[in-house]
This record gives structure tokens, sequence and C-alpha cells, in this order.
């Protein structure tokens, strides 16, 4: 009698661990859901109380070295990691949703220099726009957006379109955060603030001292 093989749900489970169920994050003002793969993230973000999730989309460049070994890791408090080689190199991801920092923060890391590479837009917002070359504002909507790119040593380029592309670099910062009644609750000074709190005196402040600061903080720190 022949052996039937039931590879669907071994097909189904490295199916899944390429491309990752959706993780929810929440603080107590915002809440996301995201969508976490070696290529992509798609954060699916609201204000509490709101209907109206912004979608924000980061493509993660990989040159000419194919994602391996992708892996989501199981989720800390408001906060998960990703982990992934680009040939030689190990990448780290961590998504934080802070409810010190009261923002949505995106860090990467390479343990080599130059490995580091995404695109980052609002997908699909016309309205979106490009603000101080770092910034990706969406505005005119039923919530207001405000993303910052924040590279540790390299700089950013944009394609007139409201996509902002970082590329050789070793570390950086995306810094996430919408309103719904941009009067009542501005979000347009986050990075000001987040400086001002973690890295006083300095202008710019450094993103790593934000980071640092931010997952330091009384629940926010993902523990290894």
């Amino acid at each position: 009698m022949p052996i039937r093989v039931h590879w669907r749900p071994l097909a189904h489970a490295i199916l899944m661990a390429g491309i990752g169920c959706a993780q929810p994050l929440a603080t107590p003002r915002l809440s996301c859901k995201v969508e976490n793969t070696a290529e992509t993230t798609t954060l699916a973000a609201k204000v509490n109380g709101s209907d109206a999730p912004v979608r924000f989309r980061i493509d993660w460049l990989s040159g000419n070295d194919a994602p391996q070994n992708f892996k989501n890791h199981p989720a800390k408090g408001n906060a998960f990691r990703s982990t992934y080689l680009l040939g030689e190199t190990t990448l780290t991801r961590t998504i934080l949703a802070s409810a010190e920092a009261d923002c949505i923060l995106i860090h990467i890391i390479a343990d080599k220099p130059g490995a580091v590479g995404f695109r980052a837009h609002f997908p699909g917002e016309a309205a979106a726009k490009i603000q101080d070359r770092r910034e990706i504002i969406l505005s005119g909507g039923k919530t207001h957006a405000h993303a910052w790119i924040i590279p540790f040593e390299s700089d950013v380029t944009d394609d007139g379109k409201a996509t902002i592309t970082l590329s050789g670099e070793g570390e950086a910062l995306i810094i996430l955060n919408l309103t719904a009644d941009p009067a009542a609750h501005p979000v347009s000074s986050t990075f000001t603030r987040l400086g001002e709190k973690y890295d006083p005196g300095h202008s710019p402040p450094g993103p790593h001292v934000i980071w640092e600061g931010v997952i330091g903080g009384a629940g926010d720190r993902e523990k290894e």
C-alpha cells in the first residue's frame, strides 16, 4: 500500500514562517496590526476609538543577496523582533508600540556596516508628501499621520512621490505617530519631543540615544 504523505500542514507552517501572521501591538492611545516578512513590513495603525486605520509600508532592500532564515520572534510586551541573514550579515528589526514615547517605532540594525536599506511610504495615499527630506506626512483625511525616517550615519533620498529611500546604512530608526485631531493632539513635534526627553541639549538629537532611552523605559523594554 502506498504511503500517503500529508504535506499540507508542513507546507503551511513553512509558508507562514516566511509570511508571518499579523501581530497586534498597542498603547493606551494607539493600536496597530503588523504584517512582517523578509521583504516587507506593513503597519495598519489607528487611534483608539477610530475606524480609520492608516497603512504604512516599508519595503526592505536586499541588494544582490536573497534574505535567508527569516524569523519572527514571539512578542514580548508591546514589542517584537525579527531576524534574518543577507549573505553573512545578520539584520534585526524591532517594532515597538511605546506607551512612554506615545508613538510606534521601528528599529533596524545590521551586525556589519552598509546592509540596511529600505523604502518607506504610505501606500495608495495620494495626499502624502515629503517634509524636511526625512519626514512623510499624511493629512487631509480622518487620521493625520507623520513618519520620520532617521538613518544613524548616511542620508536618505526621495522619489518626489512621497517615498523615502535609505541604503548603505548600518542602523536606522523609523518613528510613526498619528492622531485623529491634530489641534488637540499634535504629533508633528514627536521627534523633537523625544529628543528633548532622551537627548537634551543636542540638535538634532541622536537617534541611537532616543532608541536606547525608549527601550530602557519602564514597560517598554523587550528583554532578550
